[in-house]
């Protein structure tokens, strides 16, 4: 579990790095929809799952959660993730309002936190 704690922490900085000036602070999700600077990132991380940091996060809390073995450390990690997942809902719907069919298609090709392990092959 201490391997997994440790992985997470670099795969969320890529995510941020990967981000760069896209990043904004979800208490500022109306500036974000106003702006026209912003681009829809989905290269490096975001290619992969639509929610990278999360994920980042996600996986640091539960492994902590685990390998702490504590009830009431493990109760409140449940209650976090549960406050993630709100927020992640929240978030892509100001993307969607932001980016429109651009998001929901990215959506469709992109799962929310767990990576598709294998890509779909088309035959010719």
């Amino acid at each position: 579990m201490v391997c997994v704690t440790t992985l997470s922490m670099p795969f969320t900085l890529w995510a941020f790095q990967t981000l760069g000036i896209n990043w904004v602070n979800a208490l500022e999700a109306s500036q974000f929809v106003r702006s026209k600077d912003n681009v829809l990132v989905t290269n490096g991380p975001y290619r992969y799952v639509r929610n990278p940091i999360y994920l980042g996060a996600l996986i640091f809390i539960i492994a902590v959660g685990l390998v702490a073995a504590n009830w009431l450390l493990v109760i409140s990690s449940l209650v976090l993730i549960t406050v993630i997942c709100m927020q992640v809902g929240k978030e892509e719907r100001m993307l969607i309002d932001r980016f429109g069919d651009e998001y929901r298609e990215y959506m469709k090709r992109t799962p929310r936190f767990i990576p598709k392990l294998m890509r779909e092959h088309s035959t010719i």
